[in-house]
């Protein structure tokens, strides 16, 4: 996975970056955009078969999951 700033907007994660992101199959995947489950804004220009996840609308969209601990003990 190409690691680049997430605000350049010019930049996209491709299908299997987005798996390896989230940490799940490319199989997992397409099984949660065909069930329409939850997932980050993406784009599928016309005529292509393949998908575009925009960089900075996928980390704003991970960033709505982000879990604060406090008061843990060491």
């Amino acid at each position: 996975m190409t690691m680049k700033d997430p605000n350049d907007e010019g930049s996209y994660y491709t299908d299997q970056e987005m798996a390896r992101l989230l940490g799940i199959s490319i199989g997992r995947l397409r099984n949660k955009l065909t069930a329409g489950n939850p997932l980050p804004p993406r784009i599928q220009p016309p005529g292509c078969r393949h998908r575009l996840w925009p960089r900075q609308a996928v980390h704003a969209w991970l960033e709505q999951f982000t879990v604060e601990t406090r008061g843990r003990r060491p």
